[in-house]
């Protein structure tokens, strides 16, 4: 018997408690495996190629068998409001999602919940409706695919779907610890940049910020610094229409220090939107330069 933690592959139908499809597999009947691994204690999977007078009584299909969690139906199986079409990993995340944070006693359910959607589930979905529009700057995981038994490869389609699990495990639980941190950094973001009279603020280690931004409900904030883990301060300007001053941006560094009167400034992106300084009072002085006009 196949197996991989609480998954087994079986050949009999009467002791299958999940179906899915048999042949080529996909990032969505893989995921959609894992992701169903998390929420039941046993999943025996049987993959079939087809649900023809089948019973589905005790089962849970899915991708397969026009059913609550299959997509290949007429009218497909529903749409969010941007025009990503669910597949079966989506389907099954709207069911299940919010149940499976719930049991990791996760505190920001809907805003995990939400993140997970929109930044990874809905694109499998995209990916596996071949809607390509949708996936311009995003790649989905297609170490999945990479699994598939090759032509000229011995090995079987159990063998390759074990070895998809396995990649696709590890992925999701990277991807969840991902989520919970960057709705996390969002979270710290919004609140310090809420409670600043500055048009900067300061944060004691490096954040994700690009997707806080645009939620950042202090319009005078232009700047954010991140001690960095390279043994300096990141001074990041997030405001489009501001850049550092080009007397710095285009100069090299040791002119920059003399131009700017800071003389730890360690570096100067050439996109003029990122500095770099040894300390955290250098990185103020160089806000204070830059907003001399």
């Amino acid at each position: 018997m196949f197996k991989y933690k609480n998954i087994k592959l079986t050949k009999q139908y009467n002791k299958a408690n999940f179906v899915t499809h048999s042949g080529t597999f996909h990032v969505d009947d893989v995921i959609s495996t894992i992701f169903l691994s998390k929420i039941f204690e046993e999943v025996n999977l049987i993959r079939v190629p087809s649900m023809d007078n089948r019973s589905t009584n005790n089962k849970l299909v899915f991708d397969i068998g026009l059913g609550a969690f299959d997509h290949h139906q007429k009218n497909r199986n529903g749409k969010r409001e941007n025009g990503i079409y669910y597949s079966s990993i989506g389907l099954l995340w709207k069911k299940y999602g919010k149940k499976y944070l719930k049991s990791l006693n996760i505190r920001n359910i809907n805003k995990v919940y939400e993140y997970m959607d929109r930044e990874l589930i809905q694109y499998i979905d995209a990916t596996d409706n071949m809607q390509k529009e949708y996936l311009k700057s995003k790649v989905s995981p297609d170490f999945v695919k990479l699994c598939n038994p090759e032509w000229n490869e011995n090995t079987t389609e159990e063998e390759g779907f074990i070895r998809a699990l396995r990649l696709a495990d590890e992925f999701w639980e990277l991807y969840i610890k991902h989520a919970l941190a960057e709705v996390e950094s969002i979270k710290i973001i919004i609140r310090k940049t809420n409670n600043t009279n500055k048009d900067y603020a300061i944060f004691d280690k490096e954040l994700p910020y690009r997707k806080a931004i645009n939620l950042i409900k202090n319009k005078n904030i232009k700047y954010l610094i991140f001690k960095s883990k390279r043994e300096c301060y990141d001074v990041r300007i997030i405001d489009k229409e501001l850049e550092f001053k080009k007397e710095i941006v285009t100069n090299d560094i040791k002119k920059a220090r003399i131009l700017s009167n800071i003389k730890d400034l360690l570096y100067v992106d050439t996109r003029g939107k990122l500095c770099c300084t040894r300390t955290l009072e250098s990185a103020i002085k160089l806000i204070e330069y830059n907003n001399i006009k």
